[in-house]
This record gives C-alpha cells, structure tokens and sequence, in this order.
C-alpha cells in the first residue's frame, strides 16, 4: 500500500511513471551520480554496479534518493516488471527494494540490506519513554541531553548559508555509506523541499550561532521519517545519538504511530528503541552477462553482522 508521501509525490520526479493493475502508481527513475571516495564500494564488492549506473544502464523502481520509500510485496515487483513490459519500457537492469527476497528463477537477484530501524510510538510524553528505559540507557539519553543542552534548535530554509552548509556535510556524512550519490547534494535537498512542502524540515542544530550539524524529517501520514544527517567536527560529544533522541521526541508529541531513524547503525539505533524491518535490493535482468555478474557479487556478498539490544525494562 502507498503511503501518504509516497502518493504526494510520485508524479513529480524526473523518470517514467508505472501504472500497475490496481491503479497504483510508481517512479522508475535513473540515478544520477558520482563517484564516492569512500570504501562502502570495495567493502561491499559492488564497484560493478556503480560503473552501470553511471552508463544509464541501471533502472530504479522508485528513487534512490528516497530511502525507505516504494519498498514492494515480492507481487507488486512482478507486477511492475509486467507494466513495464506493456508499456514496451526496455529494461536492461532493474533496481527495486522489496519486502522479501525475490524468486531467483523468475531472473531476480536479490541482496539482503541493511534493515529500516522504527520505533513504534507508545508513549505520551517523551518523559514516559526515557522511564521506561532500563538505568543503562536512560544514562545515556542524559549524557546525550547534557552534551547538547547549549545548541539551539531552528529550521533551516533553501537558499540560504546554512542551507548550503548542511548540503556540505551531508556530502562528508554519505561519502562511506552509498554505492553512489548525486553530485549536487543541494540539489537532492531542494527537490525534498519542493517535492514534499511543509512535511519536509530540517532541523539545524547552532552552538554560538554556527550550524554544527542537522538532521531532516519527512512526516509521512502516521510514520515520521529521518532523511539525511550531518554534522561537523566541533559538534558536541553525543550528537548522533541526541539527534536521534530529537526525532523520537518529535514523533512522540507529534502523535505518530512510528518514527523511522532509517538504514545504518543498526545497533545503535537498537539501543534507543528501534526494531528491525527487513529488505532486499532485488535486480532484475534476462541478460545473461548480468546475471552472470549479479550471481558472482551475491556469493561474495555479506551483509553486516550487528547485534541488537533491548534498552526497555
């Protein structure tokens, strides 16, 4: 099922819309990208698959700007490709996320990601949540609070100084954490703002009147997401984890059902409370030379080990 965000702005990015059978409508979409200078690439054997997004061979059922979006029952991916299909679309290789791993004899590949850490809400206060976690945890959220208790909160506008700086260290924030990125990261920033208006923000965070990092929300029906984070070195000690706290509290007085802290850090965004939903990144192609290639980096391929905590009482 679509979500809110989701039908709000299926129409307004660059690509191809698919008509699936119930009428539900999804992006396909090609990345635009540059090289990262990061590791991810090597640690995770996939340097081939950034070499074809870069040609245009690489179709996206969805947007690979927008995790966490367009994740599909194993059936709606099928009935995508048969769109597709209908629509005479030719697809050398398809990129879509899906639910569960895809049936490899059907021409599908998949690859186990990262899971989408959530907190479901069930609190009232954000005071009720930090009682109800074990004496380990509820000290770190303190630590964390006291840490960052001089930095000031504001929402940052586009074109604007700190706007462009907030671009900047989320260029250093993504760098070792995807296959690929967009050149302009203020671009991807603006088309979150002119795609979803006032259900996306961003949340700066000043110590003196210097932005010192950020983190951006998109409220999505009942379900508030975390989208991009930064931070600079002079941050203070816990800014990850008070920017997490950050968005729990905002989703737990603003009356959402769950809080989505995204991919990455498994295990620590465990520790506050978030639970593992699983995906997959699913390819799809009959061409025998990808196949070959996307069998080969799936043996080799192993997702990240973590452990998950339990910070409840």
């Amino acid at each position: 099922m679509q979500t809110t965000a989701e039908n709000a702005i299926v129409g307004k990015l660059p690509g191809t819309t698919i008509t699936l059978p119930d009428g539900t409508l999804l992006p396909l979409t090609k990345p635009l990208v540059r090289r990262s200078s990061g590791q991810y690439t090597r640690q995770r054997r996939l340097a081939v698959l950034n070499r074809w997004i870069r040609k245009g061979i690489l179709q996206v059922v969805g947007s690979p700007w927008l995790p966490g979006f367009w994740i599909l029952s194993t059936e709606r991916a099928n009935h995508a490709l048969g769109a597709l299909t209908q629509m005479r679309v030719r697809v050398k290789l398809l990129l879509t996320v899906t639910e569960e791993s895809m049936d490899e004899s059907s021409h599908w590949v998949s690859f186990k990601a990262d899971p989408l850490m959530i907190v479901p809400v069930r609190w009232d206060s954000f005071e009720s949540y930090a009682q109800e976690l074990k004496k380990k945890y509820r000290a770190r959220l303190n630590k964390a609070v006291k840490s960052n208790s001089t930095l000031e909160v504001r929402i940052l506008q586009s074109a604007t100084t700190e706007f462009k700086t907030a671009a900047q260290l989320l260029a250093i924030t993504l760098t070792d954490k995807v296959v690929a990125m967009p050149e302009n990261l203020e671009w991807l920033l603006e088309m979150y703002q002119d795609c979803f208006g006032a259900s996306f923000k961003m949340f700066g965070f000043f110590h003196e009147n210097e932005l010192v990092g950020f983190i951006s929300t998109v409220d999505d029906g009942k379900l508030l997401r975390a989208m991009h984070f930064g931070s600079k070195r002079s941050a203070p000690q816990e800014f990850y984890s008070f920017t997490m706290f950050h968005m729990i509290r905002l989703g737990i007085e603003g009356g959402f059902n769950k809080v989505s802290l995204g991919r990455t850090a498994t295990e620590i965004k465990s520790t506050y409370g978030a639970v593992p939903e699983e995906n997959y990144f699913s390819f799809y192609s009959k061409n025998w030379f990808f196949k070959r290639l996307l069998r080969l980096a799936q043996k080799r391929y192993q997702p990240k080990h973590y452990v998950l905590r339990s910070p409840f009482k």
